[in-house]
């Protein structure tokens, strides 16, 4: 959803959900009650077509008014190790991922900073998780993050990631932004058409919490017909299985599957102001072996959702395995004007199947809250 002077992406706010340490993220979007819309397919089959035997980006076939996926970077960026400090490692992670996707890394903006070091204050003094504060409250800097990004500079998009919980659930100072990023609506906010950034962290011998306020000044620099797709075509080392407590949570649907060990998540995303239809995903192994996935898109969850989608497989992916991933749908973009998308990509898991910093599996850990 597009508003006149500022849009929240998927979540943004309400966030309420308590999440497995390492797991993923959670929220709500546009000011919605941040549950996800319910699916049909809930009993774990897929809801997708036969996938094509593809192995590489696919632009074959397709007109020039075709959706297509931008190129990764050809030099990759590594991501960061645990430097002890959150602040200097989450951003150094989120830019590695977005350079390897083919996105522009993220300046650092004051105010955005300043928006999302005081919503981290808060959340410690209170002992609290979420994108909401209360009046009165110590450390209270505004209700919801409109309200706290809007104080601090003259943005036309805005959005916000966030978690906390006891120190104990956060394994090293990378392992904050990790938990966003594995999570798929949170993957989705990180990924986004934004122009600036602003992280904050703080922590105390009880409770710690990382946040990052995403804001745009300027344009969008998205192509129109261009999509984003994560895990990113021909990406190495992709991690096996995310561990599904994510509000708005992907498996709403299926609650068998919520606050287990699922595949790792698939997302695809446009511009900002575009919208997303008639989806469908399929994911395959080298053997031609079909991998059932839960969707989330505009249609099944249209209050968390505009831009983008997502499909979490329902069992952990192998290791050392190549997968193909194909996507068949509509994008309709801020001018109406409509493109056909028909991608396909791959991406191959890693050998020892953990994540991408080896923090997930840690189930002795407290629950980080989001």
């Amino acid at each position: 959803m597009r508003f006149s002077k500022f849009r929240f992406e998927a979540v943004a706010v309400l966030a309420t959900a308590l999440l497995a340490a390492c797991g993923g993220g959670g929220g709500g979007s546009s000011g919605s009650s941040g549950s996800a819309a319910t699916s049909n397919s809930s009993n774990g089959s897929s809801n997708s077509a036969q996938a094509a035997n593809t192995t590489t980006t696919s632009t074959s076939n397709l007109s020039a008014n075709s959706a297509i996926l931008i190129t990764p970077a050809s030099n990759l960026t590594a991501l960061p190790s645990a430097s002890g400090n959150a602040s200097a490692d989450g951003t150094a992670y989120i830019n590695a991922m977005r350079k390897n996707v083919g996105l522009a890394a993220l300046p650092s903006n004051a105010g955005l900073a300043t928006a999302s070091s005081d919503h981290a204050t808060y959340l410690v003094d209170n002992q609290a998780y979420g994108h909401t504060e209360t009046a009165g409250n110590t450390g209270f800097t505004g209700a919801d993050p409109q309200t706290r990004i809007s104080a601090e500079g003259n943005f036309t998009m805005m959005g916000e990631v966030v978690v906390a919980g006891q120190p104990a659930a956060f394994s090293d100072s990378v392992s904050p932004v990790e938990t966003l990023f594995d999570a798929p609506f949170h993957r989705i906010v990180m990924l986004d058409d934004f122009t600036s950034m602003g992280v904050g962290y703080m922590a105390n011998s009880n409770w710690e919490a990382f946040n990052i306020d995403f804001g745009s000044t300027s344009a969008d620099t998205l192509a129109a017909t261009s999509l984003v797709a994560y895990p990113y075509p021909g990406e190495q080392g992709v991690p096996t299985s995310w561990f599904a407590n994510e509000d708005p949570n992907p498996f709403a649907s299926a609650t068998q599957y919520e606050m287990t060990t699922v595949g790792y998540p698939v997302t695809i995303q446009s511009a900002f102001g575009s919208t997303l239809s008639n989806l469908s995903f399929t994911i395959t192994a080298t053997n031609g072996t079909n991998i059932p996935c839960l969707a989330q898109t505009p249609q099944t969850t249209p209050s968390e959702l505009s831009n983008a989608a997502l499909c979490a497989p329902y069992s952990p992916l192998a290791a050392s395995t190549t997968y193909t991933v194909r996507v068949t749908g509509t994008l309709t973009d801020a001018s109406s004007q409509t493109h056909a998308i028909n991608v396909g990509w791959t991406f191959t898991t890693a050998a020892s199947g953990v994540s991408h910093n080896a923090t997930q599996g840690l189930t002795n850990r407290p629950l980080p809250k989001f």
